[in-house]
């Protein structure tokens, strides 16, 4: 009879802790399905930085220049570099490799057979290249507000002097414009090089440009060195100088692209 209670009692209780169990079970699972159909703790909760990107596309223009040869090695052009410098031509040399030697930018196409005579011997693969102004765009966040409303103006008005000085240089050849066309032409250019100036120098004293200015001082370093060229036409008034001044514009378009292309590159990897 003992026995026959205890079984009893056994059993009574394995009832009764299954009964607990499902009880509590059901109500711990309820409360996590709860959980998880109001967003909570076990789902995901991962915020998305959504950054709204600003281009700055400048209109694209063609211009011209003379490829007067290409290496692998920027050091095997050098003695063909060195030749047209004793005759008073600076050549150009591209980024590279390969390494471009490009002499002239014009905003119209000319023959080769245009070229002096010492530099169309200079090499037996002289050909018309053409170049594309703004090819490259400057992405930002659109909170950047030094992007937005100083960058921008900046890299604006770069396009404007720019396009004014291939226009401005249809040959490389004094005797296509008049000393007074000329003499127009290349004053407005350096007033719009001085404006130019003035406002990356504004820029710099920005304490949020810092991240930027080396890149500005470079800009601005190559800007002044075009500025001083078109001096020197108006001073020497004639044809090597204007080459001379054609191949500062040229390393000041590749100056303006790169700064174009590091800002947004930048902007895009923080």
């Amino acid at each position: 009879m003992g026995w026959s209670r205890k079984f009893v009692a056994a059993v009574l209780s394995i009832v009764l802790m299954f009964a607990f169990i499902q009880t509590v079970g059901g109500y711990l699972i309820g409360q996590l399905s709860h959980f998880q159909d109001n967003g909570g703790v076990l789902e995901s909760q991962v915020e998305e930085k959504v950054v709204r990107q600003m281009v700055l596309q400048l209109e694209p223009m063609e211009y011209y220049t003379f490829q007067i040869g290409s290496f692998e090695n920027a050091a095997a052009g050098q003695a063909r570099i060195d030749a047209l410098a004793r005759q008073g031509y600076r050549v150009y040399v591209s980024a590279g490799p390969p390494f471009r030697l490009w002499l002239g930018c014009l905003g119209k196409e000319l023959a080769v057979a245009d070229l002096p005579e010492a530099v169309r011997e200079s090499s037996s693969d002289v050909f018309v290249q053409k170049l594309v102004l703004n090819e490259t765009a400057l992405r930002f966040p659109a909170e950047d507000h030094v992007m937005m409303e100083q960058v921008s103006a900046l890299l604006s008005s770069y396009d404007v002097v720019l396009k004014h000085s291939l226009k401005t240089f249809q040959d490389y050849r004094y005797t296509a414009c008049s000393e007074t066309n000329w003499a127009e032409m290349l004053g407005q250019l350096t007033d719009e090089l001085e404006m130019i100036q003035e406002m990356g120098r504004a820029l710099l004293s920005n304490e949020d440009s810092e991240p930027m200015a080396s890149g500005i001082l470079d800009l601005l370093t190559v800007t002044g060195e075009y500025e001083e060229s078109l001096k020197l036409i108006q001073e020497k008034k004639n044809d090597q100088v204007i080459l001379l001044a054609q191949s500062c514009l040229l390393e000041l378009i590749a100056q303006y692209h790169s700064f174009m292309a590091q800002e947004s590159m930048a902007e895009i990897e923080s």
